[in-house]
């Protein structure tokens, strides 16, 4: 099982010009892959691997867009990666703010053992989380999960895992780059 992190994984991230901030996307007509990423999708399934997604989507509790676009943009983004021949088994969201100090937002480890139900001892063992962010290490690592981190090596993302004492098990550029690896194996 390889669960994955959505938004500057799958697909990319948006730029509000206003704010000068970058965050998901909030409307479908916003949603892009990532170059690569639906091709990396399709070269994991078949090389046997069953893909989730898990992400923390809190826009609507923030009241910056409605729950109905973020559902859109999720169909979105996984009718881009079919349409490149990749298949998701399963998604996993959550909706929460980080101030509901619900069990499913990620570094908590619910939407990752949503995922994972059902799945061996072995299979589980053999399983990675892989994402763009602390967050995403933080809860493969308290599942005992490998852990990919990626993007590129920045100093202050390094600090924080270091901080967090969180050593990801592989670091790669891209979801691509990633997929090409764990595919020869």
């Amino acid at each position: 099982m390889i669960i994955l992190d959505r938004d500057g994984v799958i697909n990319r991230l948006v730029v509000d010009p206003e704010q000068g901030t970058v965050n998901s996307p909030l409307h479908p007509s916003q949603v892009q892959l990532v170059p690569g990423a639906g091709e990396a999708i399709t070269i994991l399934n078949q090389a046997g691997h069953r893909v989730s997604i898990a992400t923390n989507q809190p826009a609507a509790a923030k009241g910056t867009t409605t729950m109905a676009n973020l559902e859109a943009v999720h169909a979105r983004v996984l009718e881009l990666v079919r349409a490149q021949g990749g298949l998701v088994t399963s998604s996993h969201i959550c909706f929460h703010k980080s101030e509901d100090g619900c069990s499913c937002r990620k570094p908590a480890t619910g939407l990752l053992e949503q995922a994972l139900g059902g799945v061996s001892d072995r299979e589980r063992r053999e399983s990675w989380m892989v994402g763009d962010g602390i967050t995403d290490v933080e809860a493969g690592a308290k599942l005992g999960l490998n852990t990919v981190y990626i993007g590129p090596r920045r100093s202050d993302h390094l600090h924080m895992l270091q901080e967090r004492e969180l050593n990801p098990t592989q670091f790669f550029s891209s979801l691509m780059d990633f997929a090409k690896w764990i595919s020869e194996r």
